[in-house]
């Protein structure tokens, strides 16, 4: 599980409406990127890293993600 703060969603959802303005595409309900961006990181987590949403998340975020994720399977072990 990777957790996330309410500004970090804020952050991530204010870049995904910028991206789709320079795009002229409509932008998304705050809470329609929740889903999307929690489906997201449970693909991540789950190692299903070819996930595809139509959703924009800042590299400096996805970094943090994979940072996460790499962190936490160093003290995995599958025996």
């Amino acid at each position: 599980m990777i957790l996330y703060s309410e500004a970090q969603l804020d952050e991530a959802w204010q870049y995904d409406c910028k991206q789709r303005s320079l795009r002229d595409r409509h932008w998304i309900a705050r809470s329609d990127y929740e889903q999307l961006f929690v489906l997201y990181l449970d693909s991540v987590v789950s190692g299903d890293k070819l996930i595809k949403l139509d959703i924009y998340i800042p590299r400096e975020m996805l970094a943090t993600i994979d940072d996460s994720i790499d962190f936490e399977m160093e003290g995995y072990t599958d025996d």
